[in-house]
């Protein structure tokens, strides 16, 4: 399934050459970015066992496409943007009481789970 999915999100690519993420596509890279993480927390991964959440690894896994594309396949640029975005997370993990960490959250919950539907819109467009 993942793999269908970076096939289909590939089909989108431009030409690979250097890290190109223009100002058009910078706020839909940086949402996947931090929408990767999210799912990935969700999903319980970072270890060797399987995800605790399957359906958050396969949303996750949709967005590392969408990133892997719009940053030219720069993995160390991908990896540098998903540890910060992780950072960030631990950050409202240090609070988790604060009415605004919480809301924090509920944002990139809701702003996830709306990029995911248009994601998956793209996918099923070019199938």
């Amino acid at each position: 399934m993942k793999y269908m999915v970076l096939t289909a999100a590939l089909m989108f690519a431009a030409p690979a050459s250097a890290m190109t993420v223009d100002e058009d596509e910078r706020e839909l890279y940086d949402d996947s970015i931090q929408c990767m993480a999210f799912y990935g927390i969700m999903a319980g991964l970072g270890g060797d066992k399987e995800p605790e959440d399957p359906k958050a690894a396969a949303s996750g896994t949709k967005f590392l496409a969408v990133a892997t594309v719009l940053a030219d396949e720069d993995k160390d640029r991908i990896q540098t943007d998903l540890n910060a975005q992780i950072a960030m997370f631990g950050k409202l993990a240090e609070r988790p009481d604060d009415p605004a960490n919480i809301e924090k959250l509920r944002s990139i919950k809701d702003s996830c789970e709306f990029m995911e539907t248009l994601v998956d819109a793209m996918i099923d467009g070019s199938s």
